[in-house]
């Protein structure tokens, strides 16, 4: 059984804290149309990668640098298989996840090509992402990114954050694109009072509505989702990391 999709679904950062969270072990394969890669994972960890060139089969990057190389990728496909015997590889990438994401931010002119499923505004409202078990990281954060962060409880959007901070508009929102990146902060969730009719319907919701949140691209034929009790819903891009925890869980 594999996990499937393209970067346009689920961003290579976002794969790296699923596979983290899991924690899963097995290889990432992404095939672009002039490269293909491949990324060694061991409970949650990446250990090994390299990136090869088409049509001459060259490796043009390994280990750390390769990993940068394909958090540059915009638009790839990814395949996901559990190989338990990839914990006996030895480990060779030398940062965590959240390093070389960091690293990777720092070499994009367009924040935004990173995290295409947001749109960040002045008016954005944020909040810190819920830690859950297997998040510790040794990743450094700026003087910047940790002022930012301290202003996150206090400052209910980001012109709030700028002007609390003094950091300028554009840098803000470079800061706030990096942080959610590595998963630290998150938008705030937008909700809307529900009707007594809409009220009925959530009492009433199957896992089919549930399911309709995986992109059919990564559900397998002959898979079954699991029911689970029900929860409001999220903004799209958490309820879809929330399913593929579900699916890569089942893996």
């Amino acid at each position: 059984m594999a996990l499937e999709g393209t970067l346009r679904d689920m961003s290579l950062s976002d794969l790296f804290h699923v596979f983290r969270m899991g924690p899963k072990t097995g290889v990432l394969l992404l095939a672009s149309a002039s490269s293909r890669a491949i990324v060694y994972v061991a409970a949650g960890t990446l250990i090994d990668a390299a990136v090869v060139r088409l049509p001459d089969r060259v490796v043009v990057a390994a280990q750390d640098e390769a990993v940068i190389q394909m958090l540059l990728w915009d638009d790839a496909t990814f395949v996901f298989r559990h190989d338990p015997a990839v914990a006996q590889r030895p480990v060779r990438i030398r940062h965590d996840a959240e390093h070389l994401i960091l690293e990777s931010m720092k070499r994009r002119q367009n924040l935004q090509a990173a995290l295409p499923y947001h749109h960040i505004t002045l008016d954005t409202s944020l909040q810190l992402s819920p830690l859950t078990s297997g998040r510790e990281s040794n990743v450094i954060l700026s003087v910047d990114q940790w002022r930012l962060l301290s202003q996150i409880p206090h400052c209910p959007t980001v012109r709030a954050i700028s002007a609390a901070t003094g950091i300028p508009p554009d840098q803000t929102i470079r800061l706030v694109l990096e942080l959610m990146a590595i998963g630290l902060i998150e938008i705030v969730p937008t909700r809307r009072p529900a009707s007594p009719s809409a009220h009925r319907r959530e009492m009433f919701a199957t896992e089919t509505e549930e399911q309709a949140a995986i992109p059919q691209l990564m559900m397998q034929p002959g898979s079954h989702a699991q029911p689970v009790a029900h929860e409001r819903r999220m903004p799209v891009r958490r309820s879809l990391i929330d399913a593929v925890m579900r699916r890569v869980r089942a893996l």
